[in-house]
């Protein structure tokens, strides 16, 4: 039976109420409206200003001037799309909610500050961007138009400040948590004894196979499309489908809710699989080495000293490297998905299971960490079942199932980052013991060893990146990136420098101090590695948060391009469902920054709840606990509290 918290209800409303006081109370102070003459001056790729601040009821009178090609001011939220050319100090202005309208030619735009009705008191922050193709760095070009007062921004600080008191009343008032990683399936609901038609769906190897068989095709169309259609990457099929629609569907749908169920359809490694065993449904008898099934190939280990997280780490970094031109070049994004296709099949010919992606998949390094989040989880019915089962049928497979391409012992696993969700050890255990659960978000916490450390604070130091990057509106941010048309291969290595150090030394480096002062403030009742490797897993919440929030606008500005794509995906003017020439809108663009807001606040309640959970109770008093790992909470409040100025302001 469904049981009301009302702790939680509570505990809710007293951060809401922290958030909507200061927020009311701004309303109150309004200034009085003014008239404001600004020139925004367009270029590859940003504007100038990047930023204009504005009291709400101002009104502004806008010019437009361009220092290179034509560019425009695309402000949907007060309905105008301003066209500037360099041949003429006129510019035309269209409507964006009707641009089949005739345009206005005006050497001056004015518009009020102020949005209707309710949404003039909680919108804050509207994008302007550029309209008209300028570069192969076009999407980058944009600037913020900010209205205050901001309610979102002070509505989110006053949040962010409940839920850090609350954070900290709870040490004195004896909220604790229990640590879960090991083994406990506190509030684990068994789907397959809940739906005998889940376990139908997983247990078969039908639905598996005809949905990657999809993917494959999904991801053929993405390389034709990325190399043979338009180098217009806001209007190339394959670009869109990549990193913006499978993209947002990967970190804000399949990861929060179902781990790494992503890599149960994944096309990568389905050659290199079929090499191997020769047969897509039913395994081979025989054996190979300790594996009791027959593979192909030469099936040699990994390296023992490479079975870590520290490749995937160093392939993430050097993607994050060149992620502009990935993104800005469709070419490059094609012949990097053929590559992600060959060499998952050159492995298997060498490496036994699917190495590729438990040591180098980029995309495993990704979801793997996050998927201790997921609310779903695969594990044991019964330990007792597992630990009298000595020829370990889900990791070194049967007569009904392949060996475990991920080399593990479901007996043995008490967190997901490792399991690619692949299903077969449901078939492959012949006494029944393995089933997929439902389970609590955020339920894990701490990381296992440095190297998973070091990737977990590397995804969390890289939400932060890209988050500059691509939605921050600083021009000299893009100059350096700019390898494209610029070539500013000197800002780039610096840029490059900037990145690794920060993923690989500043920001590990800045957990371990703040662990050892935990330690140092607590008198060293925990040691610095362990309290290091607790903290590190406390910055998956917010981390996974931050990319949600980074992906939202990557989908929601493109949503029109996707349809126009898809209706013309090779851009060779074809028109198969009507919407090659639709209009250009953005998807809710007034509701992305409470979007993002909402997000950082849930990723810094939970992460501090990690924080707090992750160290046993019994073992240590209140106020040792709170001073071990204050310093880490402060840190995580902290650069919460800045994403939120970023989004919102």
């Amino acid at each position: 039976m469904f049981r009301i918290n009302y702790g939680n209800i509570i505990r809710f409303l007293i951060v809401l109420s922290f958030g909507l006081v200061p927020a009311v109370i701004s309303q109150l102070l309004v200034k009085q409206p003014v008239s404001r003459h600004i020139h925004v001056s367009n270029f590859r790729y940003g504007k100038d200003p990047s930023v204009i601040r504005s009291n709400r009821g101002d009104t502004l009178h806008l010019t437009f001037s361009t220092a290179d090609t034509g560019h425009s001011f695309f402000l949907e939220e007060f309905d105008m799309d301003a066209k500037v050319s360099p041949s003429r100090e006129m510019v035309e202005v269209f409507k964006t909610s009707d641009p089949t309208q005739s345009p206005v030619l005006t050497r001056e735009v004015t518009i009020v500050a102020r949005h209707p009705g309710l949404q003039n008191f909680l919108v804050a922050r509207s994008n302007y961007r550029c309209h008209v193709w300028c570069g192969p760095m076009h999407a980058f070009e944009h600037g913020k138009l900010v209205l205050f007062p901001n309610t979102l921004l002070i509505f989110s600080l006053g949040c962010a400040a409940g839920i850090l008191l609350l954070w900290l009343i709870g040490f004195r008032a004896g909220l604790t948590h229990t640590a879960d990683n090991k083994g406990i399936k506190t509030g684990y609901v068994d789907l397959f004894e809940k739906s005998g038609l889940i376990k139908k769906l997983v247990t078969s190897r039908w639905p598996q196979t005809i949905i990657t068989i999809l993917a494959l095709l999904l991801v053929y169309l993405v390389v034709l499309t990325s190399i043979f259609g338009t180098k217009m990457s806001g209007r190339n099929l394959g670009v869109l489908l990549m990193w913006a629609v499978w993209l947002f569907l990967l970190i804000a749908v399949l990861t929060p809710f179902l781990g790494r169920i992503w890599c149960t359809i994944c096309p990568l490694p389905f050659f290199g699989d079929l090499v191997q065993r020769k047969s897509l449904f039913n395994p081979l008898e025989g054996l190979k080495g300790k594996y009791r099934n027959k593979y192909s190939g030469w099936f040699l280990r990994w390296p023992k000293a490479l079975q870590n997280n520290w490749p995937k780490l160093f392939v993430l970094l050097a993607l994050t490297t060149f992620s502009t031109t990935l993104v800005a070049l469709p070419k490059v994004t094609g012949y990097a998905v053929l590559a992600l296709i060959l060499l998952p099949f050159m492995l298997s010919l060498v490496f036994e299971l699917r190495a590729f992606c438990r040591y180098l998949c980029p995309v495993s390094g990704f979801v793997g960490p996050f998927s201790r989040m997921s609310t779903l989880a695969l594990r044991n019915k019964s330990q007792t079942t597992c630990n009298r089962c000595k020829p370990h049928y889900c990791q070194n497979g049967s007569i009904k199932g392949w060996a475990c391409p991920y080399g593990i012992n479901v007996g043995e696993m008490n967190e997901s980052s490792d399991c690619g969700l692949c299903m077969e050890c449901t078939r492959s255990c012949l006494y029944n013991n393995v089933t997929l659960y439902a389970r609590p978000f955020g339920n894990e916490s701490g990381t296992r060893n440095f190297s998973e450390a070091w990737l977990t604070i590397g995804i969390f130091t890289l939400a932060l990146v890209y988050s500059i990057l691509y939605q921050g509106h600083w021009p000299v941010v893009r100059d350096y990136i700019n390898i494209l048309d610029k070539g500013n291969w000197g800002l780039f290595s610096i840029y490059v420098v900037l990145v690794w150090t920060s993923t690989l030394l500043l920001m590990p480096g800045i957990v371990w101090i703040l662990s050892s002062a935990g330690t140092r403030l607590a008198r060293k009742c925990i040691s610095t590695r362990e309290l290091f490797l607790k903290s590190a897993g406390s910055l998956l919440p917010l981390g996974l948060m931050l990319w949600v929030a980074f992906v939202i606008p990557m989908l929601f500005v493109n949503v029109t391009f996707v349809m126009q794509s898809f209706s013309d995906p090779f851009g060779w003017g074809w028109d198969f469902f009507g919407t090659a020439n639709i209009p250009w809108h953005q998807f809710v663009p007034r509701l992305v920054p409470w979007l993002q807001a909402i997000l950082i606040l849930a990723g810094l309640y939970f992460s501090l709840r990690n924080l707090k959970k992750s160290l046993h109770p019994n073992d240590l008093s209140p106020s040792q606990r709170l001073r071990i790992i204050m310093p880490m909470g402060l840190f995580i409040a902290a650069s919460a509290v800045t994403m939120l100025v970023f989004f919102t302001n």
